[in-house]
């Protein structure tokens, strides 16, 4: 007399485990979806930025070194201990500024108050700033007027970025799959609602790009 209650209370509790397995692996897609997708700091920045290449390809190039030895090396360096850092790696990428809006805006593309990070990520990825020496004048802010629907692009011909694009190296150590995000802080006028005042008419954004899939082979 009792089995059918004692079946229908295991079912309703397979179902219940059921759905949250569902709606965690919705979850997860989600936010892998979300992590695949450009930002912007204002979220309403009407500006798009991407990362692409023509080659995406790359071989390992070690100078000689094992994996190890090279990776070593390279943390070394960055902490100022031994050699200077060996060279990162030279790529054929750019860095695409969109405007989405329907006006004319205006975006800062160089001077000191314009930063352009790259994120490396993978196994064997590695990124220093080692201790550099830099002038200290102050680098004024240019700006290039972008219409609607148009983009703007910014070449990468190597891992370097940070401060004047050459405060912090990234490299890839190992063969394997890497993604290469970009991240750009700027000033656009006219400036989107909550920016930060960065001059006289420009606001501070910050855009971080989509990530850019990358394969590193064994240098034949």
């Amino acid at each position: 007399m009792h089995i059918a209650p004692i079946m229908s209370f295991i079912e309703v509790r397979m179902f219940a485990r059921l759905a949250i397995a569902v709606s965690l692996l919705a979850a997860s897609a989600a936010v892998a979806a979300d992590k695949d997708k450009p930002k912007n700091d204002p979220e309403n920045t009407p500006l798009e930025l991407t990362i692409t290449g023509k080659v995406v390809k790359f071989e390992l190039d070690t100078g000689g070194m094992t994996s190890e030895e090279y990776k070593k090396t390279i943390e070394d360096a960055g902490k100022g201990r031994g050699a200077r850092p060996p060279a990162p790696p030279k790529v054929e990428l750019a860095v695409e500024i969109k405007n989405t809006s329907d006006k004319s805006v205006t975006v800062w593309t160089k001077g000191d108050p314009v930063t352009l990070d790259l994120e490396l990520k993978g196994k064997g990825a590695v990124s220093i700033a080692p201790p550099l020496a830099f002038t200290r004048e102050f680098r004024l802010p240019q700006g290039v007027e972008i219409a609607p629907g148009k983009s703007v692009s910014i070449p990468v011909k190597s891992l370097t970025s940070g401060f004047r694009s050459a405060s912090v190296f990234s490299y890839w150590t190992a063969p394997g799959e890497y993604e290469l995000i970009a991240k750009l802080k700027t000033g656009m006028n006219p400036p989107p609602k909550g920016a930060k005042e960065a001059d006289e008419g420009f606001g501070e954004v910050k855009l971080t790009s989509a990530p850019l899939k990358l394969t590193v082979v064994e240098k034949k």
